[in-house]
């Protein structure tokens, strides 16, 4: 990825954030997803008291550590963790407290992070392949930092088999410097992702997705999550 292509999707990105952590619907929003994702996780047998590390978790850096009694929580994003301010006190600190149960780590999962090898039970990646440089180094990051016998709790929006020909041939092509299309840079089908997965060290368990055959073929976007394994 060109880096004036990634210059711009960070600043995109940062845009996005910076509204979030002023708005408390927003805020709200994420909080819900972040309570799904754990709840998927917890249903199929995660730990939940595990070492967790979370992949581009955001600059909000509340993650799977604000519903679970994590033994350690660490969140790695290459943007800064930015301040909740919604001009109420009671709701700013109530978001503080909730960011301050995950060490944040501003840093570039893409490269080799400044933590040991196998240091986690769990590594989640949640909502960040399609936004990233390099899908498969950030999977392959996450691969060298879990333990032997640990999980990845994996999700990613994809398309249907119309949708991302739209996507790729339209949207991208009349629109190159839409928000969206700025903070994108990858595009998956759900048939993309065991091989992704894959590729990077882990071979897949346990995966959700709603819909069926008409949602693969002709749906909208949908998120896919699933948990894998290290090989």
């Amino acid at each position: 990825m060109q880096k004036s292509r990634w210059a711009d999707a960070q600043e995109n990105e940062l845009a996005v954030w910076q509204r979030t952590v002023n708005d408390l619907s927003d805020l709200l929003d994420e909080i819900a997803e972040t309570a799904t994702l754990v709840r998927f996780g917890t249903r199929h047998g995660l730990d939940a008291s595990a070492r967790v590390l979370e992949l581009g978790i955001g600059p909000l850096g509340i993650g799977w550590s604000a519903f679970t009694p994590t033994e350690r929580a660490v969140g790695v994003d290459s943007l800064a963790r930015l301040t909740v301010s919604t001009s109420d006190e009671s709701i700013d600190r109530f978001f503080k407290e909730l960011q301050e149960r995950t060490d944040y780590l501003e840093a570039d999962a893409t490269g080799r992070l400044p933590i040991d090898d196998a240091s986690f039970d769990l590594i989640v990646c949640e909502n960040v392949v399609d936004h990233t440089q390099d899908p498969r180094a950030v999977l392959a990051e996450g691969r060298r930092l879990v333990r032997p016998g640990g999980r990845l709790l994996f999700g990613v929006n994809v398309f249907s088999v119309i949708g991302i020909m739209k996507w790729r041939q339209v949207t991208r092509r009349l629109q190159p410097r839409h928000p969206n299309v700025l903070c994108h840079p990858h595009s998956f089908l759900e048939s993309d992702l065991d091989g992704l997965l894959s590729s990077a060290g882990w071979k897949t368990l346990v995966t959700d997705a709603p819909g069926g055959a008409v949602q693969r073929v002709a749906g909208r976007s949908y998120r896919v999550r699933a948990i894998a394994r290290p090989v």
